[in-house]
């Protein structure tokens, strides 16, 4: 019988979410917690007891709807609010990266906070690596927590793949989780060996 998935909302899994780290002090699993009301990240291990807290003062994106004049496809991108002059911005596709003008939206409820790039497998507030990380064929494969590592999991084992009903109008976007996962991880040749790591990462 086909294993059947349905996706979720690209931010289920973000820089909000519970991040498992590597404690700097003892080298085993500590937490990292984002507080949006306050702007202040914590992190705490209950191995050694080390607690660390600071404020977080990233930029703020607005999000930009547009539609690609070469494919046709619409989609969203987010932009720092320090680039945009208006209630259009340039943007690239997100499919071929074609330059295009989009449409700011007007709700300042979804706005986005920007943070570095986690291609280094490090949360964005402390910088300390992530503890659910391995290496496959020179890449960095990593987990935020251990519902995200099962999310990749069930993604990758499954035969069918979709989208819930009214996906966009439950969620307010048709970006899904597994639209920010990198191309080799979604390669054919790759979902086996790439299952086998992310089990050995669970046993952790």
């Amino acid at each position: 019988m086909a294993i059947r998935f349905e996706d979720v909302p690209w931010y289920t899994f973000s820089f909000w979410s519970d991040m498992v780290v590597v404690c700097p002090k003892c080298g085993k699993a500590g937490i990292v917690r984002f507080d949006r009301e306050r702007r202040m990240a914590f992190f705490w291990c209950e191995s050694c007891c080390t607690k660390k807290e600071t404020s977080v003062d990233g930029n703020h994106a607005s999000t930009v709807t547009a539609q690609c004049t070469s494919t046709g496809k619409y989609f969203q991108a987010f932009v720092p609010d320090a680039k945009i002059h208006g209630q259009k911005v340039r943007v690239k596709c997100r499919y071929c990266k074609e330059s295009v003008i989009g449409d700011v939206l007007d709700d300042k409820e979804k706005q986005y906070m920007v943070f570095q790039d986690m291609r280094r497998a490090e949360d964005p507030y402390f910088c300390y690596p992530l503890y659910f990380q391995a290496s496959y064929r020179g890449k960095t494969v990593w987990a935020l927590n251990r519902e995200h590592l099962q999310y990749l999991i069930d993604y990758l084992t499954a035969d069918i793949r979709t989208l819930p009903p009214n996906f966009y109008e439950n969620y307010g976007t048709m970006r899904s989780q597994s639209d920010a996962l990198p191309a080799f991880m979604k390669a054919a040749k790759n979902r086996d060996g790439i299952v086998k790591l992310l089990t050995k990462l669970q046993a952790k």
